[in-house]
């Protein structure tokens, strides 16, 4: 797992951190957290981070209940 590319994904979508956040059902902090090296997902979270890699700008925003 790399931080760094947790943080390009999440910069792609144009989320914030809370927002991604909420989309992988942790707190913004985790997720800040994760992209600085200062802690690591649980293996059990892993799969829905690498779904982000897979995911467009349209579909997250239906995830999140947003209007694009």
């Amino acid at each position: 797992f790399k931080g760094s590319m947790l943080a390009a994904q999440r910069a792609r979508l144009g989320l914030s951190v809370d927002a991604l956040g909420a989309t992988l059902g942790v707190s913004g902090q985790s997720v800040r957290k994760w992209e600085q090296g200062k802690a690591t997902p649980r293996a059990s979270q892993l799969p829905a981070i690498r779904a982000i890699a897979k995911i467009g700008k349209r579909a997250i925003a239906e995830k999140l209940g947003v209007a694009d």
